[in-house]
């Protein structure tokens, strides 16, 4: 069902939804392969009316309700239910939110058999994307420098967007710098799903209230702030010895900032648990930047990298990218090396509490251009020129579900594919190729139909 809509192999002039509304799809939507609905950033015209948002692909009309989207939020933003059957009662599809949305049932508009479609699809022969057709004439590195000045440009808007920040801050120069790496590498620890509540902890707890101070009063304030002491949520309940020997000490010490965040805290129900693997549960992320900033000592957070860039130029790009990517992979001790929450049975014992994946993407998305960022403002061309070789040099990182499309777009199962996309600049520049074309659908200015 979802290879049929995506690849559109139904009668596009035709559609009427169940309730007898008339559809028209403009844009089928993205493939999504994390949780809610199964395309994102579609645009539909229902009897007239463009509406923008996800579409849900079901076999049977019945599925919403046996799969509880109807009671579940992340459904919320769904725009049509799409079916092969019509198995319900209802014309309409109510969500969480109360609204209805109309359901397209799609078996009496498919543009060829079942059993055709579904040769087509195991056998590859879908029509190929424009960029997929424009890749086949043009030779691997050829697409490969388009990628290379695409990964450049995404690099050199987000350092911009740091000099912005620092332009617009009040205070001097180094905390400024440090406040927004800082509230950077915040930010790129909470994912997708806590992006926006681990930068709004980052603003509510200033970063030079907490640098060089040991990792569990660093712990007791991102805690206390976050709301997520279990004191905070009411009745506690009872822990192990080990949890209840921990919160004590890191209740005691949050009683110490408490004058000076008693109205600034954040509700522990922001926060997203759910479907998150316990690794990257906040708690865990929280803990590990304890150590980071803790191993910072009397010195500004950004000034804990920059030797790296400079003092070190003996080493390799790679060598260096390594030696950034383990400043962020702190080594911890105590309770947060057996769990990863609150209470619980406490897991093996694992010395890093941040991967390396994900220090290495915290490296090109947030290091880096603040680094370059500080060295154009103090006008350091050597810095400057070492910051681009470490981000030139810098290997791949892990793939996501962005640099999967786009990949996916220009190469489809293609050899070229992993000897193209050889390095992070390149997935940076599979990404900015999404956001700046892909995303609008822009395929006409894309730097690839150049």
């Amino acid at each position: 069902m979802s290879h049929i809509w995506d690849g559109g192999h139904f009668a596009k002039d035709a559609l009427r939804a169940k309730d007898g509304r008339k559809i028209e799809v403009i844009y089928q939507g993205q493939w999504n392969d994390d949780s809610g609905a199964d395309f994102r950033n579609a645009e539909i015209k229902i009897d007239g009316q463009i509406r923008k948002g996800d579409v849900e692909v079901h076999v049977r009309s019945s599925h919403w309700r046996v799969h509880h989207h109807d009671v579940d939020p992340r459904y919320n933003n769904t725009i049509l239910h799409v079916t092969m059957w019509d198995d319900g009662i209802s014309l309409l599809t109510r969500k969480q939110n109360g609204q209805c949305i109309p359901t397209l049932i799609l078996y009496d508009y498919l543009d060829s058999s079942i059993g055709k479609l579904w040769k087509t699809i195991e056998e590859g022969e879908e029509e190929p994307s424009p960029c997929r057709r424009k890749a086949e004439t043009m030779m691997p590195e050829a697409i490969g420098e388009v990628l290379d000045r695409a990964g450049m440009d995404r690099f050199l808007h987000r350092a911009r967007a740091f000099e912005e920040r620092l332009e617009a801050g009040e205070g001097l120069m180094p905390s400024r710098i440090d406040q927004s790496l800082y509230e950077g590498i915040m930010e790129a620890l909470g994912y997708s799903k806590n992006k926006e509540q681990f930068l709004e902890l980052a603003r509510r707890v200033p970063l030079e209230i907490l640098t060089g101070q040991p990792p569990e009063k660093v712990q007791a304030a991102f805690f206390g702030v976050a709301g997520l002491l279990p004191s905070q949520g009411g009745k506690r309940a009872k822990f192990d010895e080990e949890t209840e020997e921990y919160l004590s000490k890191i209740e005691m010490l949050w009683k110490s900032f408490l004058p000076q965040f008693r109205d600034g805290r954040m509700s522990g129900e922001q926060w997203e648990f759910f479907r998150i693997r316990p690794e990257n549960f906040p708690t865990k992320r929280i803990a590990g930047m304890s150590y980071i900033l803790s191993n910072c000592g009397g010195m500004s957070l950004l000034a804990m990298f920059l030797p790296t860039f400079v003092a070190a130029k003996h080493a390799s790009p790679l060598q260096r990218s390594r030696k950034l990517r383990d400043m962020l992979m702190p080594r911890a001790s105590g309770y947060w090396t057996r769990h990863y929450s609150f209470g619980g049975k406490g897991h093996k014992e694992k010395p890093f509490l941040i991967g390396r994946n994900r220090a290495a993407d915290i490296v090109v998305n947030v290091v880096l251009p603040a680094a370059l960022a500080h060295a154009r403002q103090s006008q350091d061309e050597e810095l400057q020129q070492a910051v681009m070789e470490v981000y030139a040099g810098h290997p791949e990182l892990q793939d996501n579900k962005i640099t999967r499309y786009v990949a996916g777009q220009i190469f489809g199962d293609g050899k070229e594919r992993s000897s193209v996309i050889n390095s992070a600049m390149r997935q940076q520049g599979l990404i900015y190729l999404y956001k700046c074309f892909c995303d609008v659908r822009n395929c006409r200015d894309c730097p690839l139909n150049a």
